[in-house]
């Protein structure tokens, strides 16, 4: 198993870019940007980064072809892959925050994800390239610059409709917070598509992404851990109702705008959510933990592993320094 880093565009170009020096100093595969609302622009925000390495994989995320046309979205990868020597990835998903601040209805959202998947792979593997879909059309596109190899380009999938999806169109599967049951299964049902579809399932990636807070103060982890916790899987009812029942689920869903302005009030308890409810779900969808204590993270990331899981996309908030030489010198090593 290989292990990928989150970095949020938050962070200027200069330290993302020591950050990133960092994790490829200390094998890490691949370090995203992540993509906010409020944030830098990843792929600008990469560029520095991506001219000063030259080993580790660089790639933005989540994109999609609501707020960005699949056409600007292979020229930026193809942009971006021309200044690191092709060491680029991606994921295309469905839309998130930006796609709600715009107010872009989330219509059609798996043949969105699929003509966004099949436009990025054309235009960065195929010239010329042409295209006509029932919501996105190219026509001629023949670029003579390109000497880099085309971006890997996974496809975020929990669910069954979009799994078969990408199991024909991606290069790889972006899972988000799955457990070890729901990963086992989405691996499985992407397998048996690929062999319905005569696919060769070899160099297929299974991408599982978490939060990762492991800090020398527990109680900061913890903290830091329900600050962010609306940002996980919350609203997903498949995956919650396996640790929680459908009474305190009620709970979370009837919170859910003050579970997320936690984050930005820099506060982790809601009124009328118990406690014990938020460190239920901090221990059910993050990995939060102290040094000293990595033995039962590496075990747990070691069972998805042995499910089939080939990378793990681990998101650091804070001490991002500290996370990437813990997952240099202690994690990396046993799950290779």
């Amino acid at each position: 198993m290989e292990i990928d880093i989150v970095l949020d565009s938050h962070l200027s170009s200069k330290e993302f870019t020591e950050l990133g020096l960092l994790a490829e100093q200390y094998g890490i595969n691949t370090v995203w940007n992540a993509s906010y609302l409020d944030g830098r622009d990843p792929f600008t925000n990469m560029a520095e980064l991506a001219l000063a390495s030259s080993r580790i994989k660089l790639a933005p995320m989540a994109l999609n072809g609501y707020e960005m046309h699949p056409f600007r979205i292979a020229m930026a990868l193809l942009t971006l892959g021309d200044l690191c020597q092709g060491r680029v990835e991606t994921m295309i998903g469905g839309g998130g925050e930006v796609v709600m601040s715009l107010d872009i209805p989330f219509e059609k959202r798996v043949r969105y994800v699929r003509e966004t998947l099949e436009i990025v792979k054309g235009c960065t593997s195929q010239r010329p390239f042409s295209y006509t879909g029932e919501l996105f059309k190219i026509k001629h596109y023949d670029p003579q610059w390109i000497k880099e190899p085309a971006p890997f380009v996974y496809a975020g999938a929990n669910k069954p409709q979009m799994l078969h999806m990408a199991a024909k169109h991606a290069d790889g599967i972006f899972m988000s917070d799955l457990s070890l049951t729901l990963a086992g299964n989405a691996i499985n049902t992407v397998h048996t598509r690929m062999d319905e579809l005569g696919r060769d399932k070899t160099g297929m990636r299974f991408n599982n992404f978490m939060a990762w807070y492991v800090y020398d103060d527990l109680a900061e982890a913890r903290h830091e851990a329900r600050r962010w916790i609306g940002f996980r899987a919350l609203f997903r009812e498949y995956m919650m109702r396996e640790f929680m029942t459908a009474e305190e689920f009620a709970i979370i869903m009837a919170h859910i705008p003050e579970i997320y302005a936690m984050a930005p009030k820099n506060e982790s308890s809601v009124a009328g959510v118990p406690d014990a409810l938020l460190d239920l779900c901090v221990d059910k969808l993050t990995l939060t933990s102290t040094p000293d204590k990595l033995d039962h993270i590496i075990e747990h990331l070691l069972e998805f592993k042995a499910a089939g899981v080939t990378h793990t996309c681990l998101e650091l908030k804070k001490h991002q320094a500290q996370g990437i030489k813990l997952l240099g010198e202690k994690v990396l090593p046993a799950l290779r």
